[in-house]
């Protein structure tokens, strides 16, 4: 049986929350053996699942005046000189700065201006353990976490779920964002550092880099606004395009086939409406080009031909329609 003389962990690079010696089960150790705990780490000494004694950074020589609750474990036969099989964690109690976060999946969220949008989140937090003994007996012990990633894909698991309920609680619209990722990232820390606290742990910094929607919702909110900052007439235009085109390609939805396909093509209809209405209000039929007055200048013919071209896009005219009020625009110059 070998016998642990030195115990010591070293890492060198920094990285690592936790280390238990020996790896597997539980090591022989003996009175007079030497152990060396480095700066920023605790060790503690576990026997059976039970934690026996702590030490802070320093040089120790194991004896039962350092390890008083391992002498009722030592048999008294062998005077206190028997090998006594434990096992050591080395807790680092530095802080793990730029610890990474995000959400696996997009998280689902009623927004008040696009109603249901799949959102994307991820930023950085710090931790320190700060209570090593409930962090083993709560995360490694009761948990069974012992690896670096595994601590902190685990934490990573408690911010998200805590953002979702700050985004659901205090935003209403994804076009406010811009002015809450201060007021979030806060709230979502004050949320967090409390489930952290349960098990020895510090949140010491937390930061919400991005929430941003799936790539086609922001390329629909991209278009609609740079269209909305020259015509508020065609954003509407646009937006129930959009809506048409949408509806038509999902006509059932949830509430059964027949009653949503009844449902889309009224929509799509309606909204049809409203898009010919915004693009090409009802006017006057010009009047014979002879007539004075009636003639159109080649400015607002182009104007409007463009404004078919965009619904013949759309698909809102057909191409006959097209050419048909082309004709007329023409013979109206």
């Amino acid at each position: 049986m070998a016998i642990l003389d030195i115990i010591e962990f070293l890492d060198d690079r920094g990285e690592i929350i936790v280390k238990k010696m020996p790896e597997r089960g539980s090591g022989a150790f003996r009175l007079g053996s030497q152990m060396v705990v480095q700066e920023s780490q605790v060790a503690v000494f576990f026997r059976d699942g039970q934690a026996l004694d702590t030490f802070r950074p320093g040089r120790y020589t194991l004896s039962t005046q350092n390890l008083p609750l391992l002498g009722k474990i030592i048999g008294a036969p062998f005077g206190g000189k028997s090998p006594f099989r434990c096992y050591v964690y080395f807790v680092a109690t530095k802080t793990f700065i730029n610890r990474g976060w995000g959400t696996q999946a997009p998280v689902l969220f009623r927004d008040a201006d696009f109603r249901m949008l799949s959102l994307r989140a991820h930023g950085a937090y710090s931790i320190r353990v700060v209570k090593p003994r409930t962090f083993l007996n709560s995360v490694v012990g009761t948990k069974g976490i012992e690896y670096t990633y595994d601590v902190e894909q685990f934490f990573r698991s408690v911010i998200v779920s805590r953002l979702n309920e700050i985004l659901g609680s205090n935003m209403k619209s994804i076009l406010d964002l811009s002015v809450l990722y201060n007021s979030i990232a806060l709230k979502t820390k004050e949320a967090v550092a409390t489930d952290f606290d349960q098990y020895g742990v510090q949140l010491v910094d937390f930061l919400v880099q991005a929430i941003t929607p799936m790539q086609d919702v922001q390329e629909m909110i991209n278009r609609a606004g740079g269209v909305a900052a020259q015509d508020s007439e065609k954003y509407k235009a646009i937006a129930a395009a959009d809506a048409m085109r949408d509806a038509a390609k999902n006509p059932g939805g949830a509430a059964g086939t027949g009653l949503g396909a009844g449902m889309g093509l009224a929509m799509g209809l309606g909204m049809a409406q409203q898009v010919a209405q915004s693009m090409n209000p009802p006017r006057v039929q010009p009047e014979s080009p002879s007539t004075p007055g009636a003639r159109l200048s080649a400015l607002d013919v182009k104007e409007k031909l463009r404004e078919l071209k965009e619904m013949k896009d759309e698909g809102l005219i057909s191409d006959s329609d097209f050419e048909e009020q082309k004709k007329r625009l023409l013979s109206a110059m």
